[in-house]
């Protein structure tokens, strides 16, 4: 049974295996070949500034030791907590991944009595994951359709205490930008409906000092997830100090997982108290975004407004085709398929420090 599983991935060319590279800056090294890497999602390289962390900081522990609720909370957590409670004007929880938090959160939401949700059909996995774990009760809207989403609103709102509208705030398939201020415009027509964002991959990029589309604005429950544009890794959840207290109690991810390491979260502090100061790398990032869209246009169907590109394929054999093409003229860039995506692509995604003669190159 596992076999023939197996055996029919590999027949559709849609078997997975893990990579092991070697990585050199912008580069990885694959059999002693240097290939520029257009899958990372540091979007700002602010990788590089690691040097400048370890040169700068004091010593924080590796290990936290247990989970937050136990002994796992070191002071560099309530420190960072409360510096993004301060800017965001909501209350922020840390979680180990974007992944565990929307796993565990709207799980969570999903246990209040009466509760809907109505989900962008292109929002991510682990979303998606986090209705299913508890048997939510939701609808799904075609990928960003607000006309769509307002019938569901004005069918529903009257049947339920809760509507969670669930999206994305940058779609990490697509590449595309959700229409946020439409969106709250939306919520507002209704007492009992909640915004839902996950800024994963806007955060860093998008927004006033690059603090993402929700920043600010009336928006429930906003996902910050630090392994994309903040080079690191864990996430928070901004929202309501009631949520919060929520979340504290019922987030099983957060409950039962030993919290991230002091040195992780005192990495992704340092980083996020610099990114008013990197006007220059979202601006070099829109640039480069503009310039592969018009290199490409001619000759492929090319989606993502920014540093997230998708080239749509007819079939998974040729999707792979272009990805060996690629690799042999130095760079890499996975196939995407499904169930990740429903149409054969190359995703990649670029970088502000990528020089123009390196994406012309690419285009090419």
């Amino acid at each position: 049974m596992v076999k023939s599983v197996l055996d029919e991935l590999k027949q559709k060319a849609n078997y997975r295996t893990l990579k092991e590279y070697k990585k050199d800056g912008d580069y990885l090294i694959i059999n002693n070949e240097r290939k520029l890497n257009l899958s990372s999602n540091d979007y700002l390289n602010l990788s590089s500034l690691q040097k400048d962390f370890f040169k700068n900081n004091e010593y924080f522990n590796l290990s936290s030791d247990a989970s937050r609720l136990l002994c796992g909370g070191d002071y560099v957590h309530k420190d960072f907590e409360d510096y993004l409670s301060l800017i965001y004007k909501k209350q922020a929880l840390l979680f180990n991944s974007g992944y565990c938090l929307n796993l565990s959160c709207i799980s969570a939401l999903s246990k209040l009595k009466n509760s809907l949700f109505l989900c962008d059909k292109n929002i991510h996995a682990s979303m998606i994951d986090g209705l299913m774990l508890n048997n939510a009760n939701f609808k799904r809207y075609k990928h960003s359709n607000l006309d769509e989403l307002k019938e569901l609103l004005f069918l529903n709102a009257n049947k339920y205490d809760y509507i969670f509208i669930l999206s994305e705030a940058v779609f990490s398939m697509d590449g595309d930008i959700l229409d946020i201020d439409k969106l709250i415009q939306l919520k507002k027509e209704f007492k009992n409906v909640y915004l839902y964002i996950d800024e994963a991959h806007s955060i860093g990029v998008l927004g006033q000092n690059g603090y993402g589309l929700s920043y600010l604005n009336d928006v429930d429950f906003c996902v910050l997830t630090f392994g994309k544009a903040l080079a690191s890794n864990g996430a928070v959840m901004l929202c309501a100090d009631i949520f919060k207290e929520y979340f504290i109690n019922t987030a099983r991810s957060l409950i039962y997982s030993t919290s991230i390491s002091p040195i992780i979260v005192a990495w992704t502090f340092y980083l996020f108290k610099q990114l008013k100061n990197f006007d220059n790398l979202r601006q070099n990032l829109k640039e480069l975004s503009l310039l592969v869209n018009e290199e490409l246009k001619s000759k492929f169907k090319i989606d993502g407004t920014l540093h997230i590109k998708m080239l749509r394929l007819n079939s998974n054999e040729e999707a792979d085709f272009y990805a060996k093409k690629l690799f042999l003229n130095s760079y890499y860039l996975p196939a995407i398929k499904k169930p990740t995506t429903l149409i054969p692509s190359l995703r990649f995604s670029l970088k502000a420090n990528f020089t123009k003669e390196e994406i012309l190159n690419f285009a090419r």
